[in-house]
């Protein structure tokens, strides 16, 4: 192989034949076999494996069923939160605005409503007055026709008097005596009224002058007070507005020096020493420069001198002076070295240490996703025609991962390659001189053979393909540095990659490798190569005197049945390990690229929200303070009114006094006359007496009662009064500040409508999720009954005799027509019940077969395998029970650019590309069927020592029913 002088990396695959492409498709056929409609009159079963695997399934269902429930209960009621949440602050923030406003108004408006309140009271006043007056004048009125009254009974008693004696001159001076004392009693009871009224009326002067007086005082003070309040809102309100200065933290980005690859590299001296052109061999001759899809590939294709040595042109920004500076993405160009300007870590004269190589693996797995998603973003075509027959066409891969998982495939491989001698011009395959079970397909296939029976079992009825895969190079450094290992990785696996990226129709083994996108995950290992190694001809390394590398990529994955939704799920799923390079790719992202905090300080402008809170409580004490104006205005109107009600109900007490001596005195003048006239001995006018009095008492009566409904209708007047101007001073308050109660209960009540929603959208997902989940269990419920009750049916006709099982005939004889209930037996790890996998007895007469020493070797099972590539599917015997085999295949590039999977055979040799011949692999036979051997005379033996055991007990049965030995046929 040839070399640069100061190169340690050695060409690639398609010009010089030294990166070799190896490459494992293995195909899982899974066929749906029923146990009614499979393997006539087959009674060898095992049902526990099938309840077992059904129980598995329904497990594993189940709780896939009930984590999804359960995520997506959790993002509801999360969702419901967040809802919630924002309408409750929208909710909020709408009220606080319209407080906010209520307040405004009500103090644009205070005046009015001060001048509306002073109407008010002043109405209430005039027409309380007016009621009062309008009661006292009914009053006056019945004590007119009382006096009436009465003055008329007495002209009716003094007429009879008269009559009766009107000859005698006592009775007339009785009578004048009488009229005397009468009109005594009216002219003292005219001087007490009046004297009663001059009281009442001086005493309401001057308490409505003494209330004046207290309302002025009152009204200035309320001056005085809304002022000085009004002045402080306004302080504080002018503050309020001004900017002030607030602490802030500033996100400043900082970004790190990144190299920038170069695709216009010139090596004319390499070029013309070797005689090396720009042209891929191997394709029926050279593709002139002039025929490459992308320009820029051409210039890549120097990637396989990574050495910067051979550049003539050297670009400063395409070298890096530390592994932070390395690119991350995976663009089409080189990078230059510069050792001067190396400021990385040294690697030892031992080799590279753990931590270093985890550090490189994190570079590499970057590379390769680089490479997979610039070539499906910008060069899609590549990228369909690898994967056309995938199911993947125009579907963006899923990013490769490098794991504990990968990392202990990698581990192994270089243990293995190690141990065996293997260069880095061989993969790890077993023509590199190592036995199979050392192969990356082998240790591949032992780290995800649990995987693997999960996904044959899941899929059940589907194609579950094994996408495996190898590509190898070489990384070799000058200075012995991380940087410069790292420079000649990403320069080599730039040839590696974009170098065989030509055309549509020829894509190079390593790259066609790389896109395939049914691979998730790449182990990545660092191989040490020996003093011996890299003395042969060919290795591609020039420097020895620093460590030098074979670097594996061993890629892993499945796709299932060709379809991408499906693949992406399981690619998807946490079942590949746990990232091992998250670390390192953190730290190189965070130095290229972070964001640090600086503090600073801006000016801020108050919002009308932030002046409204500011000055918030200031507005609530100007609105408190007139409140209060208005309160002492109130109680000093209340004061009033209590004061002239008490004047004028002393007023009437003094009113009923003068009449109460009055009605004293006409009744002690009627008693003197009637005591002097009965002394005349005149007629006894008692009776006559007593008639008038009980007149005049009883319209009496009727007034008093009518003064108490007069009184009645008056209090009512007055409190209607009262509650129509106020209701009128309500309106008009309302009308100059409308309330805002009405639009909170709105608000309030749709933001409690949308809490309900979210509750009933979420009970209505627990419901529908419960549903689906207990639907699921139901049937597999009835499932795992139905193949216990089945299994159950069959043992009843087993007898264990001693060391052996007897199996009895059936109570009706079953005929060879298909419809036996059968149970295949599914591949296993164990060697013994490997080798019976497939087998099928039909069973005529009860046999007896011995357990202890035979060793049944099955028929070997016609297998189905599948060619990834070319997608031609052989099916097994459709009696066959479902296996799963493997058939590994190198990945080659045919004369027409399509892939041909290789099967995998005992002296299967592995295929590498070369610089000088045409990358052409016939396909060979996907799978034999073996021919049988002879039988072994040993099997064909019946153990005479252990059929003695049972011989005592068996004997008159195997007589009668003609019992005889089941032997085992071994095919190889």
């Amino acid at each position: 192989m040839r070399n640069s002088n100061t190169n340690n990396w050695r060409s690639t695959a398609l010009i010089a034949g030294a990166i070799l492409t190896a490459g494992v498709v293995t195909t899982t056929s899974t066929t749906d076999v029923h146990a009614d409609n499979s393997q006539n009159n087959a009674q060898v079963s095992n049902g526990q494996v099938t309840y077992d695997q059904v129980r598995a399934t329904a497990d594993q269902q189940l709780a896939q069923l009930q984590s999804a429930n359960d995520s997506k209960e959790a993002q509801q009621a999360t969702a419901n939160e967040q809802s919630n949440a924002a309408d409750l602050a929208q909710t909020n923030a709408q009220i606080d605005q319209l407080k906010a406003s209520h307040a405004a108004l009500e103090q644009e408006q205070a005046g009015a409503i001060a001048q509306a309140q002073a109407s008010t009271a002043a109405s209430i006043e005039a027409q309380t007055s007016a009621a009062n007056a309008e009661y006292q004048q009914q009053i006056n009125a019945q004590q007119q026709n009382e006096a009436t009254q009465r003055a008329a009974n007495d002209q009716q008693y003094a007429q009879a008097v008269s009559q009766a004696a009107e000859n005698q001159q006592a009775v007339a001076d009785i009578n004048a005596q009488y009229q005397q004392a009468l009109s005594d009693a009216a002219n003292t009871q005219t001087s007490q009224a009046q004297a009663a009224a001059n009281n009442y009326n001086s005493a309401v002067a001057k308490e409505n002058d003494t209330y004046q007086g207290k309302l002025s005082a009152q009204k200035a003070t309320n001056a005085e007070n809304i002022k000085n309040a009004e002045a402080s809102l306004a302080s504080v309100t002018a503050n309020a507005n001004k900017p002030y200065e607030v602490a802030t933290t500033n996100d400043v980005a900082v970004t790190g020096r990144v190299a920038k690859p170069q695709t216009d590299v010139k090596v004319p001296a390499y070029v013309t020493k070797y005689g090396i052109h720009l042209e891929v061999r191997g394709y029926n001759g050279a593709i002139p420069v002039s025929d490459y899809t992308y320009p820029e590939f051409a210039n890549t294709y120097y990637g396989e001198y990574p050495d910067s040595a051979v550049i003539t042109n050297k670009a400063a920004e395409s070298t890096p002076h530390d592994i932070s500076e390395m690119p991350l993405d995976f663009q089409p160009g080189l990078l230059s070295y510069d050792a001067k300007n190396d400021h990385s870590e040294k690697v030892s004269a031992d080799g590279l240490t753990a931590d270093q190589v985890q550090v490189l693996r994190a570079l590499a797995l970057s590379w390769e996703n680089g490479f997979r998603n610039n070539v499906f973003k910008n060069y899609r075509e590549f990228y369909n025609v690898v994967n056309k027959n995938d199911g993947f066409v125009n579907v963006a891969p899923v990013d490769l991962v490098s794991t504990d998982f990968t990392d202990n495939i990698a581990n192994q491989v270089v243990a293995n390659r190690t141990k065996y001698n293997v260069d880095n011009n061989s993969h790890t395959v077993k023509d590199s001189g190592m036995p199979t079970e050392a192969t990356y397909s082998s240790i591949i296939n032992n780290a995800t053979q649990n995987l693997q029976k999960s996904l044959t079992s899941e899929f059940n009825g589907k194609t579950v393909y094994t996408d495996v895969n190898e590509n190898l190079t070489t990384m070799q450094a000058g200075t012995p540095t991380l940087l410069n290992y790292a420079i000649n990785l990403y320069n080599s696996m730039q040839g590696m990659y974009y170098g065989e990226l030509v055309n549509p129709t020829h894509i190079g083994g390593h790259a066609v490798n790389l896109l395939r996108a049914g691979v998730r995950t790449v182990g990545i290992g660092f191989q040490k190569l020996t003093d011996e190694m890299t003395a042969k001809n060919g290795s591609g390394v020039s420097d020895r005197k620093n460590p030098s590398y074979a670097v594996t990529f061993d890629h892993i994955g499945f796709n299932i049945n060709h379809d991408a939704n499906l693949t992406k799920e399981v690619q998807n799923r946490n079942v590949w390990g746990t990232s091992s390079v998250d670390a390192q790719l953190n730290t190189i992202k965070t130095a290229q690229y972070h964001v640090n905090k600086v503090p600073g300080t801006k000016m801020v402008t108050p919002t009308a929200t932030d002046v409204q809170k500011a000055t918030a409580s200031e507005q609530q004490k100007l609105a408190d303070v007139k409140a209060q104006a208005q309160q002492s205005l109130d109680a000093l109107a209340s004061s009033h009114q209590a004061n002239l009600n008490k004047l004028e109900q002393q007023y009437n007490d003094a009113k009923a006094q003068v009449k109460a001596n009055y009605d004293a005195a006409v009744t002690k003048a009627a008693s003197v006359r009637d005591a002097a006239l009965k002394a005349t001995g005149a007629v006894d006018l008692q009776a006559y007496k007593a008639q008038l009095d009980s007149a005049y008492q009883n319209l009496v009566k009727a007034d008093q009662v009518a003064a108490q409904k007069l009184a009645a209708d008056r209090d009512a007047k007055i409190a209607n009064i009262k509650k129509t101007e106020n209701a009128k001073l309500d309106a008009k308050i309302n009308e100059l500040v409308p309330s805002i109660d009405p639009q909170i209960k709105q608000l309030q009540d749709q933001h409690q409508a949308v809490i309900a929603h979210g509750d009933a959208v979420l009970a209505e997902l627990k419901a529908e999720n419960k549903a689906a989940y207990n639907k699921l269990a139901e049937q597999f419920n009835v499932q795992l009954a139905a193949i216990q009750q089945r299994e159950d049916a069959k043992r009843a006709n087993e007898v264990r005799l001693a060391n052996n099982t007897v199996v009895l005939p059936s109570a009706v004889k079953v005929a060879n027509d298909g419809n036996v209930d059968t149970v295949a037996f599914p591949t296993t790890s164990n060697p013994l019940q490997a080798e019976t996998t497939g087998r099928v007895q039909t069973v005529s007469a009860p046999s007896i077969v011995k357990t202890a020493t035979q060793t049944p070797i099955a028929v070997a099972p016609v297998v189905t395998t599948v060619n990834h590539a070319a997608e031609n599917t052989v099916k097994s015997n459709e009696s066959s029970a479902p296996v799963v085999t493997q058939t590994a295949a190198v990945a080659a590039t045919t004369n027409n650019g399509t892939q041909t999977s290789v099967a995998s055979t005992a002296d299967n040799k592995a295929t590498k590309a070369d610089n000088s011949e045409k990358s052409v692999v016939k396909a060979d036979t996907v799978a034999k069927k073996q021919t049988p051997a002879k039988k072994s005379e040993s099997s064909q033996k019946v153990d005479q020592s252990s059929m003695s055991i049972v011989a005592l007990a068996a004997t008159a049965l195997l007589g009668t029913l003609g019992i005889t030995y089941s032997s085992k046929k071994r095919h190889n």
